[in-house]
């Protein structure tokens, strides 16, 4: 009765440790896919592709009172977004001052990932309700 015991408790065992193994190689994949895909985009990066210095759109948002400029980041486009995030944070944004990170989309028409970028300008753009009326009134 012992021996079965301790023989079932051994197989519980072994099906756990198979469990783990079964988790951990899949990690391994996935880590080893990551970094794949870190190496590449550093191999690009070298080669002297990343981010473009000319906007490709420039303009005004008088909802947000802000100056925006987009541009496009020289990055594979099936580089996953962490990464794309990780190579704008720590290796573009610095030189943007004092333009800080707005949002980053990922463009067919441009094959590439388009990132904006805003500074605050405080420049007022809307008219004066008095000056609405008086102007409409002459008219």
């Amino acid at each position: 009765m012992v021996k079965i015991r301790n023989q079932h408790e051994e197989n519980e065992q072994i099906v756990e440790l198979e469990k783990k193994i079964n988790s951990l190689e899949r990690l391994l994949k996935i880590e080893t896919y990551r970094l794949k895909e870190a190496i590449g985009a550093w191999r690009r990066k070298i080669e002297g592709r990343g981010l473009r210095k000319d906007s490709i759109r420039e303009g005004f948002n008088a909802e947000r009172g802000t100056h925006y400029k987009v541009f496009v980041l020289d990055l594979p486009g099936d580089l996953e977004i962490e990464f794309v995030l990780d190579i704008i944070k720590n290796e573009m944004l610095e030189d943007l001052y004092p333009f800080t990170f707005r949002k980053v989309d990922f463009s067919r028409r441009y094959k590439g990932w388009l990132m904006e970028v805003e500074r605050t300008l405080n420049k007022e753009m809307k008219l004066e309700t008095d000056f609405l009326m008086q102007y409409y009134s002459q008219n």
